[in-house]
């Protein structure tokens, strides 16, 4: 039985995190069409408001339904969705919006113009792997924010079998 219910936790957990990537791949999809700087600031506050309120949503449903602490249930939706968006910043850049890919080469190579010429075939190795360093980047990013938010909502979600909430078990004999 133990098995089935972790099953369903990954499962669910899985679905909860592809809803919470949504969130973040609906913004940057705005923000790398509309290149728009008010655009890009308003994107970035409603893609973090709404990512930390929809985590915290799910834990608390997880905790309602369940009665356990939701931590490992809100860092399992933070691992999927940590990864979908990672996954999404890389094939953005690599496929779906290469021209972004040109202007970050550009920047670069504008900021790194006092670079001498014998480094300069290691910048431009990194810039051919940057999609891969922005997976890995994005991932680690993301994960460790939704780690933050995940332990900090742990914390104001009470337990149900806490002692010092007063809202425990009754304490009083059943069989009496």
């Amino acid at each position: 039985m133990e098995g089935n219910n972790s099953g369903n936790k990954w499962s669910q957990a899985a679905v909860k995190g592809l809803i919470l990537a949504l969130i973040t791949v609906a913004c940057n999809t705005v923000s790398y069409i509309t290149q728009n700087q008010f655009l890009n600031i308003l994107s970035f506050i409603v893609r973090t408001v709404a990512s930390i309120w929809l985590l915290i949503f799910f834990m608390k449903q997880y905790h309602t339904s369940t009665g356990q602490k939701p931590f490992s249930f809100g860092l399992a939706v933070v691992l999927f969705s940590s990864f979908i968006c990672a996954f999404y910043d890389a094939a953005a850049l690599q496929w779906l919006f290469p021209d972004i890919m040109d202007q970050v080469t550009e920047a670069m190579n504008q900021s790194l113009s006092m670079i001498p010429s014998d480094q300069q075939g290691l910048v431009d190795s990194m810039m051919d792997h940057y999609p891969v360093i922005a997976f890995f980047s994005s991932f680690i990013k993301d994960f460790i924010i939704g780690l933050i938010v995940a332990a900090i909502a742990n914390s104001s979600i009470k337990g149900k079998d806490d002692i010092f909430n007063g809202e425990g078990k009754d304490t009083t004999d059943e069989l009496a």
